[in-house]
């Protein structure tokens, strides 16, 4: 059980290095960035829907109690805490099932790599930044004389 468990929560914190030794690591890299951050969204949607039944479930069950014994509402900080965890988790979900949620969360990591490049063709590119690292080194002589 633990030579499966091992492996899973590795992948899930975030060290999953290891679990990988071939020539296409930076796709297999890549892969993992994805499905990690559709897991954590899908995590959070499993745990706030949970909360919210549970937060509804209670506030049901303390209004129950207070109109069987008391005969009519009161706001008591028990069912206020309740209802506070209902309304938190339902907002919860509500933001994390938006489209745009789970479109940010995919594309995050093709996003940032993709803004820190140049456009243009690929051999330009490459001679761009081979001119723009030599000129750095000439700086860097510069100031060092």
């Amino acid at each position: 059980m633990m030579k499966l468990l091992i492996p899973l929560l590795s992948f899930l914190i975030g060290n999953a290095k290891g679990l990988f030794k071939e020539p296409g690591e930076a796709i297999t890299q890549q892969v993992i960035l994805k499905i990690r951050s559709i897991t954590t969204v899908l995590v959070i949607t499993i745990a706030s829907l949970v909360l919210s039944c549970v937060g509804i479930s209670l506030s049901v069950n303390k209004l129950a109690s207070q109109l069987d014994t008391e005969g009519s509402l009161a706001w008591t900080p028990g069912f206020l805490v309740y209802l506070g965890l209902t309304v938190l988790s339902l907002g919860t979900l509500f933001y994390i099932l938006r489209r745009e949620t789970w479109l940010q969360k995919i594309e995050r990591h093709n996003g940032s790599s993709s803004s820190s490049r140049p456009t243009g063709r690929p051999i330009e590119n490459a001679l761009a930044l081979l001119l723009m690292d030599f000129l750095e080194e000439r700086k860097e002589r510069r100031k060092k004389e």
